[in-house]
Order: structure tokens, then sequence, then C-alpha cells
């Protein structure tokens, strides 16, 4: 999975992304994500796990810097190929 952040006055990039599969029922977190974090504005954070089951993915994304004008995140691309 890669994703993108957008990073300016009032954006950020996240301190941790975190990866659930939607089993039907309820979010499993995806067991052994690797997260590849980028260190620039629309460059790729690099998100690797095995194959998961299911009809659904859900990214949660942690603000480095939470309650502040600068706390926002802006995804400006995805892509979560299949297989």
């Amino acid at each position: 999975m890669e994703v993108s952040f957008t990073v300016d006055a009032t954006h950020a990039l996240p301190s941790a992304v975190t990866v659930a599969v939607w089993d039907g029922r309820t979010w499993v977190p995806v067991e052994g994500a690797v997260v590849d974090g980028a260190t620039a504005s629309d460059a790729p954070t690099i998100v690797t796990f095995g194959a998961v089951r299911g009809s659904r993915l859900r990214l949660t994304l942690t603000s480095s810097h939470p309650g502040t004008p600068q706390g926002a995140l802006r995804i400006s691309k995805l892509e979560a190929p299949a297989g």
C-alpha cells in the first residue's frame, strides 16, 4: 500500500500509521505491517504486509501535532493494489 501526505502550514506527516481489515464483523489489526514513513510532502509512505482476507482496509493515522494548527493530516494519494 502506498499513501502520500501533504505537508504545509496546517498539515503534517503522521507520527504513526496502522492498518486493519474488515472481516465482516469487526476491524482486525493487520499483523506484521511494516511502515516506511515518508520524510517530505507528497512522498510515498510505503506500508507492507502479508495477504489479508476482507472486504475493506482501514488506516488509522496519528497526528504528529495533535490539538495544534499544524496537526491536520491530508492524504494526497492512496493506492492499495490487490494481490
